[in-house]
C-alpha cells in the first residue's frame, strides 16, 4: 500500500514525463521521516548515512523535484540565510524562529489567519498561499540578559 507521499511524487513524475527511481524514492523516504525543519545538508548526510550509494548531487536535484511535487516545502531561511525545508503536511501552520539558539517554534491562530484573509481580501487580491515567519528571542536565553 502506497503512501500519500508516494502517490504524489508517482503521479508528479508522471504528468511530468519523468521516470520514476530508487534513489528519489529513497530520498523522498528519508524527507518523509524528518520530524523537524532541516537543510540540505542534513539531508544530504540523513540520506548518505542510510543509502551510501545516493550522492549529495542526486539528493539536490530530488530536493528540487519533491518541492515542486508538493511533498517537500521551503519554508524559510534560517539566520545564517540557509533554506529550511520540512515534509508537506495537510495541516497549516506558521513558525516562530528564535534568532539567537535558532528554535523553531510551529503554530496555528485562526484569529491571525482570519486578519490576514481580510487584510488580502480588502487590497483586491485573492490567496494563493502565505507563509507567516516571526523572528524572536526565545525565553530561555532572555532570562540570562541583563534588563
Amino acid at each position: 500500500m502506497k503512501t500519500a507521499w508516494e502517490g504524489k511524487l508517482l503521479n508528479y513524475l508522471k504528468n511530468k514525463g519523468l521516470r520514476h527511481s530508487e534513489a528519489r524514492t529513497k530520498v523522498a523516504s528519508v524527507v518523509a521521516e524528518s520530524e523537524e525543519h532541516f537543510d540540505i545538508q542534513q539531508l544530504v548526510a540523513r540520506v548518505q548515512k542510510k543509502y551510501k550509494d545516493i550522492g549529495a548531487a542526486t539528493v539536490y536535484r530530488t530536493v528540487k523535484t519533491l518541492v515542486e511535487a508538493g511533498i517537500l516545502r521551503e519554508t524559510f531561511q534560517g539566520s545564517a540565510g540557509v533554506s529550511l525545508f520540512e515534509f508537506t503536511s495537510e495541516d497549516h501552520h506558521d513558525h516562530i524562529v528564535c534568532v539567537d539558539c535558532g528554535s523553531i517554534f510551529e503554530f496555528h491562530d485562526e484569529a491571525l489567519e482570519a486578519i490576514q484573509a481580510r487584510t488580502v481580501q480588502s487590497h483586491g487580491f485573492e490567496e494563493v498561499r502565505h507563509q507567516h515567519v516571526i523572528y524572536a528571542r526565545c525565553r530561555l536565553l532572555q532570562k540570562g540578559t541583563p534588563e
